[in-house]
């Protein structure tokens, strides 16, 4: 297919303004039943068509025998059945002459000989019916501007954003959806694909790569279909937007999870390693750190400074912090003569330790203290990236609601000056005395989002996700 094709394609089923659910059903479980109240509850702005023979109505909605029964034929058909009832369903696409198709059933190429052949039978009617195919073995498509979410995406974030999630795990696109609301991410969309029977990790990549309206990219791969074409498409990506990976299947015992999982072949982790970095992507290891590469990248854009300046109220804290920088690739430069002259005449007290790591001598100074202090970090010439450990856990404890306060004072200056902000927040701890102060961390976490601070709950994170979001060697830095 040519590319100016597939990307319409594509667009078509991203974008479907009408959908047909077939299977669709109100018995709990079922993947027609999730699947459909999915998208009543989350608010799909199209015309919605439940198909199931066995029923008259499905959730108040007017239920059809099959697809040729619809008053028009719809943009995307989602094919709620088990694998071995599938391919009748395909077959009623082609003469309907649909635009696209979700099958979100397993039991296709990933089960064995047996669904291989099912996955093979599904694609060869893909190709006579001239519709592509996302799935089998998925959860589909999420795109807030449109309504339509994934199985188990009711309760996704409905702002509207530029980030797109491609992921061959459908639990893994759930997982990336709910942590991103809750970190104040918002995507162009989320794409769960399964097998990859038909469109595959590149056509997706491809896709979204000639987006407008998406400006990152993110994804999660246990193998590709044809590496050669993954890595020129991923190639020419890297050089107009950052593209995150995170690539599984690097041990044994993974490579036989994928298989099992999608059927995919893993490959090599040493060629798979190389391949991200030549290409200029970084590299992530699980969700939260996909997440929180995303979130510094929407925030302070990419490559925002390796010069880092650590600022918090205890010793052990920044001397671990200048081992992590180092391991990670950053440095934590000298301050200038003139800056820690201005912080020592603020710093003057028993505790405090003036230089880099930067030691307040406690979690909670006075919040024109803790403003002073920022405006000389600030205007250092030697530091890109300010890295604060605001400590909230210990510092409520002895200044309360007063927090708030250095909150504002952070928000303030990130919003006044080109040096990149980051906070850590701890989570306080994991027993239920806690949840009280914990929803006060979480909203002052929220606070902190809205105005342009990544937040973190520990500092070996936020530092791993700070050099790998310095990894975009094909993009000019935005803080310069």
């Amino acid at each position: 297919m040519r590319e100016q094709d597939s990307w319409r394609s594509l667009d078509a089923m991203i974008n479907a303004r009408s959908l047909a659910v077939v299977g669709a059903s109100e018995k709990p479980m079922k993947f027609g039943s999730l699947f459909l109240k999915s998208q009543l509850d989350f608010g799909f702005k199209g015309r919605i068509y439940p198909v199931n023979p066995g029923e008259k109505t499905v959730f108040g909605l007017p239920c059809y025998p099959t697809l040729s029964s619809l008053p028009e034929v719809p943009e995307l058909v989602y094919v709620a059945v088990p694998a071995h009832r599938a391919l009748s369903v395909l077959e009623e696409c082609v003469s309907l002459r649909v635009k696209g198709v979700v099958i979100l059933a397993s039991g296709f190429r990933e089960a064995g000989p047996e669904g291989r052949e099912l996955e093979k039978r599904a694609l060869e009617l893909a190709r006579k019916g001239g519709f592509r195919i996302i799935g089998p073995n998925c959860f589909g498509i999420y795109n807030p501007r449109s309504g339509l979410t994934l199985l188990p995406g009711r309760d996704f974030s409905r702002e509207e954003g530029d980030i797109a999630f491609i992921s061959q795990s459908g639990g893994y696109a759930a997982h990336v959806g709910r942590l991103g609301k809750d970190l104040g991410l918002r995507f162009r969309a989320i794409v769960s694909y399964g097998n990859a029977c038909d469109v595959d990790e590149a056509d997706l990549l491809e896709y979204f790569a000639q987006d407008e309206g998406t400006s990152a990219i993110a994804c999660y791969l246990e193998g590709v279909k044809d590496g050669r074409r993954f890595y020129s498409v991923l190639k020419r990506a890297c050089t107009t937007r950052p593209v995150v990976i995170w690539k599984v299947g690097r041990s044994e015992a993974s490579v036989r999870a994928v298989s099992s999982h999608t059927g995919s072949m893993a490959g090599s982790s040493k060629i798979w390693g190389a391949l991200i970095r030549q290409c200029g992507a970084a590299e992530a290891r699980g969700v939260t750190e996909i997440c929180g590469i995303l979130s510094i990248v929407e925030r302070l854009g990419p490559n925002p400074g390796k010069r880092l300046l650590f600022i918090g109220g205890g010793g052990g804290l920044g001397t671990w912090a200048a081992d992590l920088a180092e391991e990670a690739g950053l440095t934590m430069p000298r301050l200038s003569a003139e800056t820690k002259g201005k912080l020592k005449a603020l710093l003057f007290y028993p505790g405090a330790s003036v230089g880099n790591p930067l030691d307040m001598g406690t979690p909670a100074v006075h919040p024109q203290l803790f403003g002073e202090i920022l405006l000389s970090a600030v205007e250092d010439p030697e530091i890109e990236v300010i890295l604060f450990d605001m400590a909230l856990n210990f510092a409520y404890d002895l200044v309360g609601e007063r927090v708030w306060e250095l909150a504002s004072l952070l928000r303030r200056s990130a919003a006044e000056t080109r040096k990149a902000i980051i906070a850590v927040i701890y989570n306080r701890a994991q027993g239920p005395d806690d949840l009280g102060l914990e929803r006060k961390l979480r909203e002052i976490r929220s606070f902190l989002h809205q105005g342009g601070v990544p937040t973190f709950t520990d500092v070996k994170e936020a530092i791993g996700c700070l050099a790998n979001a310095n990894l975009f060697h094909k993009l000019p830095s935005a803080r310069k």
